[in-house]
């Protein structure tokens, strides 16, 4: 009879277009790939795959087996989880995140997933939102906390806390005791990320809404190095005011005070309808309790005693 994994073996290596991706993904090797197709192929009598191209394609017959093995693999997901083994379905789960979301509360989403999954293999990357958006659509990642992106009628977006970002400079740069217009702030060069992220993308539409024509300077892609050259009076910038609040406590930087107030960029836990559902659905809800825009504080732990 046909089996589970011969059947993700098919779903995979058409999902993702090589047998090697498809292995990579099933935790196993190329050739077990190619060997699990091959077996439905005879058991069935009909070819899967066109090979005659340089690329794979499903031939028709293929595509028959493929709707109905999509159906079996979703039956069999459904009854795990019902029955409380979603570990079973997922063995290696990948996590795309924000660096503000790297910089603040990933720890404590990866520690509780950690101790409610201890058999689930945790991997969490740090990268720009746009360039997260790509990688789920690649099934690069199984779930991305960005501020959402076009990502299309195959994804959940679950809604996280809204993150409010604030005009900051350095306190020499300007006088901060009055109330600037979005003309007299556009007098200042913007300190920017140097590649478009999800915030940058939400804040040239909403300049663009505006008419306003800004100065840009690119400052990387960190925002701790962002920080820095607006704490070194480079220009202006609009950042998150929970995560910088400490150096306009310290008096390093200033809030800018204008007469119209930034827009504000939600966050969102992004998820594949394709993959684990379930087990999406409750890291998502992780997420939503635990999103924290605040600099964390980190408690030293006690120096060991001199041997």
């Amino acid at each position: 009879m046909i089996t589970f994994k011969q059947i993700e073996a098919l779903y995979w290596a058409n999902k993702l277009g090589t047998h090697a991706a498809a292995a990579e993904r099933l935790h196993t090797t190329q050739s077990a790939v190619s060997k699990r197709i091959t077996e439905v192929e005879e058991f069935l009598g009909v070819a899967l795959f066109d090979r005659s191209g340089r690329t794979m394609q499903l031939t028709a017959k293929g595509r028959e087996v493929l709707e109905v093995g999509e159906e079996i693999l979703q039956l069999r997901d459904r009854l795990l989880e019902r029955m409380g083994k979603p570990v079973d379905v997922v063995r290696r789960y990948r996590i795309g995140v924000t660096e503000l979301i790297g910089l603040t509360w990933l720890p404590k989403l990866v520690q509780e997933m950690r101790e409610k999954y201890p058999l689930v293999s945790i991997e969490p990357e740090i990268d720009l939102s746009t360039a997260l958006t790509a990688k789920l659509q690649r099934s690069d990642i199984d779930l991305a906390i960005i501020p959402l992106t076009a990502t299309g009628p195959g994804f959940t977006a679950a809604p996280l806390d809204t993150m409010a970002l604030q005009w900051m400079c350095s306190p020499s740069l300007t006088d901060t005791s009055k109330t600037l217009s979005l003309g007299e702030i556009a007098q200042h060069p913007i300190l920017m990320q140097i590649d478009t992220s999800g915030v940058d993308a939400v804040f040239d539409r909403w300049f663009q809404a505006k008419g306003l024509s800004i100065r840009r300077m690119y400052a990387g892609n960190s925002l701790n190095a962002l920080s820095a050259l607006t704490v070194a009076g480079f220009g202006v910038s609009y950042l998150p005011d929970l995560y910088f609040d400490d150096l306009v406590q310290q008096g390093l930087l200033k809030r800018v005070p204008v007469d119209e107030p930034l827009p504000t960029v939600r966050y969102y836990a992004v998820y594949r309808n394709d993959g684990p559902v379930e087990f999406s659905a409750d890291i998502a809800a992780l997420a939503q309790r635990l999103c924290d825009f605040r600099k964390p504080q980190f408690t030293p732990r006690p120096a060991s005693p001199a041997a």
